[in-house]
């Protein structure tokens, strides 16, 4: 939590990078933080890295400039903690807004820096929604935060985390009647020993996954009825408006974050709570290790919790969240069939580079299903992360590159003749990691621009980047 001194506050380029934990931490020798991202915009990146994170932009980093100069002033009058519950506000309706979620009862909106924190609220909120012990079932950690379990363990070690794999360990994706049975059968054996289960369904996870499906989702719902609470980890946030009210309306908490496919800086995240769950928790008890992580201000005024949070306040959280609520702006402006049919050219155009190059393949990713929570999905149903194996190619063949060597093509990129970056390499089977090339919505807003003749570039400048890869690979 920051604290002003003579009301004079850090530049824009270092309150970005405060008010999160040690991933946001600027390197000394490179200036970037773990993700490979400075804290100014780098104009000349080909940034396709946002499954990870993303170097902000220069239309949001001066959006975060304005802030910082609006909270400048506002310092001289009124005191810091007012003003971070106020602009707090702000954020929360603005985002509203941009989800479209007019047509629901106002859900409550929690804010935190990073989605291993929403994780762990959603946690306490499941351990404090019953008297029974609490049972956090989710995805393995190759697919979601590689801190997450220890996270929620941490905060609260009577918490039993259970997570189900989602690929075999030769890499292919486990079938969705195998995933969503693993979870099923979980579920329903902690519930019978007399646990309260959390349930943190991925959408979309590293590699691109839906799981379990929605249909298991409600199926267990329907069957352990109080004794069961859901949190759709959407932190990617690579769904539509209407997939998240859907969600919603079925009485699903939702986590996002305003730094992956948004494209905004590291460290913003909310969890969407419907009105109907939210007041069964609002006058919990909580503990107070929560101030750890979380303000009083952060959580919405009607509930308890503020009471044993301090009233400090996190002006780094609140510049990160302005920076992407513009990009979220700009993305929701654009009309859904030019954003669908760029999304569909775009994971077109990649299928078939990565299929017909011998320096990479493709990692298999499920088409995602999404029909047991609504009919008709919209551009969310097109594939956004592209996985990949990279190889090193002979006159002999090709081998497939080991961890190490995958790792050093990622660190390599950004430093390359060309500059550009990839989301970080997920261990996607037990001997090789997948980089991840990924479209974000800032890139969907430059292709669509100019009456969509941009696209081409993007994809072209996709195609660079894909090459930069291959060529790293050749001398690892």
């Amino acid at each position: 939590m920051g604290q002003a001194a003579l009301n004079i506050l850090p530049v824009t380029a270092r309150l970005l990078v405060e008010g999160g934990d040690k991933r946001i931490q600027l390197d000394p020798l490179r200036n970037v933080n773990r993700y490979g991202c400075g804290p100014t915009p780098d104009p000349n990146l080909l940034d396709y890295s946002s499954a990870t994170a993303s170097v902000v932009s220069t239309t949001a980093f001066a959006a975060a400039n304005r802030l910082r100069e609006r909270l400048e002033q506002d310092m001289r009058y009124l005191a810091p903690d007012a003003i971070y519950e106020r602009e707090l506000a702000r954020i929360r309706s603005e985002l509203l807004a941009l989800c479209e979620l007019g047509d629901l009862p106002e859900p409550d909106i929690v804010i935190a820096a990073s989605g291993t924190d929403l994780h762990r609220i959603a946690a306490q909120l499941a351990q404090a929604a019953s008297d029974l012990p609490a049972l956090v079932l989710m995805v393995d950690e190759t697919e979601t935060g590689s801190g997450i379990r220890a996270a929620i363990t941490d905060m609260s070690p009577a918490i039993e985390v259970a997570t189900v794999a989602l690929r075999m360990a030769d890499g292919l994706p486990r079938s969705a009647a195998e995933i969503d049975a693993q979870f099923t059968k979980l579920a329903l054996q902690a519930h019978a020993a007399g646990r309260h289960v959390l349930l943190i369904q991925a959408d979309i996870s590293k590699t691109g996954m839906i799981a379990p499906g929605y249909g298991v989702t409600a199926a267990l719902q329907q069957a352990l009825g109080s004794q069961l609470d859901v949190l759709i980890d959407a932190c990617q946030f690579r769904i539509a408006p209407a997939t998240l009210r859907a969600c919603l309306a079925r009485g699903y908490s939702v986590a996002l974050t305003g730094s992956k496919f948004v494209g905004g800086p590291s460290f913003s995240s909310a969890l969407i709570i419907p009105a109907g769950t939210a007041g069964q928790f609002r006058q919990r008890p909580l503990p107070r290790k929560l101030a750890n992580f979380s303000a009083a201000a952060d959580w919405p005024a009607c509930w308890a919790v503020r009471e044993v949070l301090e009233r400090s306040w996190n002006f780094g959280l609140l510049l990160r969240w302005d920076a992407a609520l513009s990009e979220l702006h700009a993305f929701r402006s654009l009309r859904d069939i030019d954003a669908t049919r760029f999304l569909q050219t775009f994971a077109q155009a990649m299928q078939d580079r990565l299929s017909g190059n011998p320096a990479y393949s493709a990692v298999a990713v499920p088409r995602l299903d999404r029909s047991a929570l609504l009919e008709n999905s919209g551009w969310d149903q097109i594939q956004t992360i592209f996985p990949f194996q990279l190889y090193r190619v002979t006159d002999s063949g090709r081998q497939a590159l080991n961890t190490e060597q995958t790792l050093q093509v990622y660190r390599g990129l950004p430093t390359a003749a060309m500059h550009c970056q990839l989301g970080q390499p997920v261990n996607y089977s037990t001997e090789h990691n997948a980089l991840r090339l990924c479209l974000s919505a800032r890139l969907v807003v430059q292709a669509v621009a100019n009456q969509g003749k941009d696209g081409e570039r993007i994809i072209t400048q996709a195609f660079t980047v894909l090459d930069q890869a291959a060529r790293l690979a050749q001398s690892t």
